[in-house]
């Protein structure tokens, strides 16, 4: 059973998850709506700028690190850092030794996968509420 989170707005907030995996999209996504978001998702980066440059009302982005394509993760975290800074954006990676290096690079906090979906919620909660990333080591 998903974990549901309270909002201080009335609107849900809207979490647009990026993979190139259709079930991983559809079981994140799931898990957000079953949490209190609104989840769009998109299986490629280029898509997920297409969204964001069209002003979608998006309050995070989740992107996994490696996809197919020519933008991956850190492309991706590197255009919203630049285009839409008020948007944060977390990251999956199986390889959190490699990922970590570009972590603030990028502005991006990463998250180790396979998914501990609990974990995901907590993180995209304070994400979006604007806690900072040293608070975060408290919600795990």
């Amino acid at each position: 059973m998903a974990q549901v989170i309270s909002f201080p707005r009335e609107r849900r907030p809207t979490v647009l998850i990026v993979d190139d995996a259709p079930a991983i999209r559809g079981f994140l996504c799931d898990h957000l709506n079953e949490s209190g978001f609104q989840c769009l998702s998109t299986g490629s980066g280029e898509e997920a700028i297409r969204l964001l440059a069209h002003g979608s009302a998006i309050d995070l982005v989740f992107a996994d690190v490696q996809m197919a394509g020519s933008l991956d993760g850190f492309g991706l975290a590197r255009w919203v850092k630049e285009n839409r800074p008020e948007v944060p954006v977390l990251l999956a990676s199986g390889n959190l030794g490699k990922a970590r290096l570009h972590e603030e690079l990028w502005g991006a906090q990463i998250m180790p996968k396979p998914y501990d979906f609990d974990l995901v919620v907590r993180r995209i909660h304070a994400a979006i509420l604007g806690r900072p990333p040293q608070r975060l080591a408290a919600l795990i």
